[in-house]
């Protein structure tokens, strides 16, 4: 591809959605690390295609990272940009704001005949199930719509399958860190003394202000430095602060311990931050406090420890910081990640997890590549049992796929305060809702009732949340969660059948067609489980018709025997029995 030096897995990830084309899927996703340049991939794919090229994203900085790499490497292509006043909808290429497309009843968006682009890319893909990028989604239909995401995991896996035909290609964070490309990133997860609940959000993610007076304290900022001190000392380090005094503070603070530390930030006139960046490369000025100056397009491979001293909401921001710590460096073994995580109940903080998908925080001081690993592999044990209990119909491929699934137990994938993130996008383009929800937002309508509150409470919502939402929101927010709800049981499902050998329609019937077999599993069916050397963390997790279904399979049965009959079950134990 001529002008385009293209690292080994950006090719390979183009070919394989070419192939996919080919086969007439129209609808993939690529999944790529942070840092893996994912925008530089699908960049080249629209150039490599041609024909006109619509970038979705909703973060004002993707759609600048998105234009500049389109000038950049499609030099030949006339870039417009819709967001907010500019209007460059005509242009051949154009990177377009989700929210500014779907406001006023979607009227930029529907200027556009449905086939009016070759290729249309929607970044954040993990996010699809969005109101607003699913509208659009929905609404367009290009001979290639691609999802870029660096996390296509559990609950994204759930969402992407709603709106995307496969994941055409995955290149992983062990792969990035294997094959050089990325360093590997050791975390510590440090508690914060401060209380965000009070705190406002702007534009997705906390405001600025009241964010800084939250977290700018002495108490916290020593904190930061003890931290920085126990898993980071002797590093190079770039902390992130909430705003310049915040920054100038935590510099202060670092001087304090002993150590040199500045602040950079864009009041520092161009020839002081020429000079403190020429300071720090040298190692001279080994601490730099950063305020949003050195967040994106700075880079410095020598940097060994990240320091999160401001929480975020935004998956984007958190990627860029952590970012500027990922690329390997000479005698850099790995890069640590101290992030100082305060107290919150109605925000969703973004962490490490979410970054890299994990489905687990790393224990303290634990490597990413390392939790990746442990999370991929099912212990000797656990294939020892699945053996026994379904004899030669075991197939060992499915056996991680079946672990992953049923890990969580029956916790909702979907966090609440991602629906309401979405409800509050509704609140502004009303029609998102439609047409499900015409007639009951046309009625008159009061506040959500006790019963719909109580019912969101059992979705992890806040009632004082719950019972700001108009009742016709409050129903679409209860949909939400039920759907959410039926595909992680579809998955569960699927898991199943692929691991046993049976079809869907059985385990379906034997797990999920009457309510009792929802519930948790029985101390009885515990008890007969445990007769097969079951794991403990699979007895935690399944459901009673999915206990009944193992009993049936371990026992030589016809599955779903006992179906619709919940008294039935394994013998009560005897009082003395070792394996009670």
């Amino acid at each position: 591809m001529s002008g385009i030096a293209l690292r080994p897995y950006q090719a390979a990830a183009i070919a394989a959605v070419e192939a996919a084309l080919a086969e007439g899927v129209r609808r993939q996703v690529v999944s790529l690390p942070t840092g893996a340049g994912k925008t530089v991939t699908a960049v080249a794919l629209a150039r490599r295609r041609g024909g006109r090229a619509l970038w979705l994203a909703h973060r004002d900085e993707l759609l600048a990272q998105a234009a500049e790499t389109f000038r950049r490497l499609w030099p030949e292509a006339v870039v417009g940009r819709v967001q907010a006043g500019e209007d460059g909808w005509e242009a051949p290429v154009v990177v377009a704001s989700v929210p500014t497309l779907v406001a006023g009843g979607g009227r930029r968006l529907r200027r556009w005949a449905p086939d009016a682009f070759a290729t249309v890319i929607a970044d954040e893909a993990h996010h699809a199930l969005g109101a607003g990028q699913r509208a659009i989604l929905e609404y367009l239909r290009p001979d290639l719509l691609l999802g870029l995401t660096a996390t296509p995991f559990r609950g994204d896996k759930l969402s992407l399958a709603q709106v995307f035909d496969r994941v055409t290609y995955h290149y992983g964070v062990q792969d990035a860190i294997r094959d050089g490309w990325l360093c590997d990133l050791r975390a510590y997860r440090v508690a914060g003394h401060a209380d965000l609940d009070a705190v406002g959000t702007t534009a997705g993610d906390f405001a600025e202000g009241a964010l800084a007076r939250a977290v700018n304290t002495p108490e916290r900022n020593r904190l930061v430095v003890d931290a920085y001190l126990q898993y980071a000392a002797g590093r190079k380090a770039l902390v992130f602060a909430a705003d310049v005094r915040h920054a100038l503070d935590l510099a202060q603070a670092f001087r304090q311990a002993g150590m040199a530390a500045e602040a950079a930030h864009g009041g520092l006139p161009m020839e002081e931050r020429r000079r403190l960046r020429e300071a720090f490369r040298e190692g001279a000025v080994p601490v730099v406090a950063n305020a949003m100056l050195w967040t994106e397009g700075f880079d410095e491979p020598s940097i060994g420890a990240v320091v999160l001293a401001r929480p975020t909401k935004s998956l984007v921001l958190y990627s860029q910081m952590v970012g500027r710590g990922l690329r390997p460096h000479p005698g850099k073994p790995d890069c640590v990640l101290v992030d100082v995580a305060d107290n919150t109940r109605r925000h969703r903080i973004v962490s490490v997890a979410d970054l890299f998908g994990l489905r687990r925080l790393p224990r303290g001081g634990e490597t990413v590549g390392e939790r990746l690993a442990a999370e991929a592999r099912v212990s000797a044990e656990a294939e020892a049992w699945l053996a026994r209990v379904a004899g030669g119909r075991v197939r060992a491929e499915a056996v991680a796929d079946l672990f992953e699934t049923i890990a969580d137990g029956g916790a909702p994938w979907i966090d609440w305060r991602d629906v309401a993130a979405d409800a509050a996008e509704i609140l502004a383009s009303p029609w998102l809702a439609r047409p499900r929800y015409a007639r009951r937002m046309a009625a008159p309508d009061g506040p959500a009732t006790e019963a719909q509150a109580a019912r969101l409470a059992s979705f992890g919502w806040p009632e004082a949340e719950a019972r700001r939402l108009p009742k016709w929101l409050a129903a679409w927010a209860l949909d939400r969660h039920r759907e959410a709800l039926e595909a992680r049981a579809e998955a569960r499902v699927r898991a199943w059948a692929g691991l046993l050998g049976l079809t869907p329609e059985e385990v379906r019937r034997a797990i999920q067609e009457e309510l009792w077999q929802l519930a948790p599993a029985t101390e009885r069916q515990h008890w007969a489980l445990r007769r097969y050397r079951t794991p403990e963390g699979v007895l935690a997790a399944v459901s009673r018709g999915e206990a009944a279904m193992l009993l049936d399979v371990a026992r030589g049965r016809p599955v779903g025997r006992f179906s619709g009959r919940p008294e039935a079950g394994p013998p009560t134990p005897p009082t003395h029995s070792k394996e009670a």
